[in-house]
């Protein structure tokens, strides 16, 4: 499943010298140097996570840092739903 970050009004220089140094997870990395897409997606604070469903759609919205708990009890469950059969979802 690929990871896309947003660079939220930060250099982007910087940004990517942030990742190169701390490792990058992401398949790509769009830049919102104005803050424009961010507005249109509802952000209002960094750190925020979307998870986007096969059709576009979002599907679960969490707003704080990334946790292994909130992977496993807030992710997962919806990732997995997301790709089971129609019909056989919960």
């Amino acid at each position: 499943m690929p990871i896309v970050g947003l660079n939220w009004k930060d250099d982007n220089a910087a940004a990517q010298q942030w990742l190169r140094d701390l490792g990058n997870p992401y398949a790509a990395v769009a830049e919102d140097r104005e803050g424009r897409t961010a507005i249109d997606w509802g952000v209002y604070g960094a750190p925020e996570t979307f998870l986007i469903g096969p059709d576009g759609i979002v599907l679960y919205k969490h707003i704080a840092p990334m946790t292994i708990e909130d992977w496993n009890k807030e992710f997962l469950p919806r990732i997995q739903a997301a790709r089971a059969p129609k019909g056989n979802q919960s």
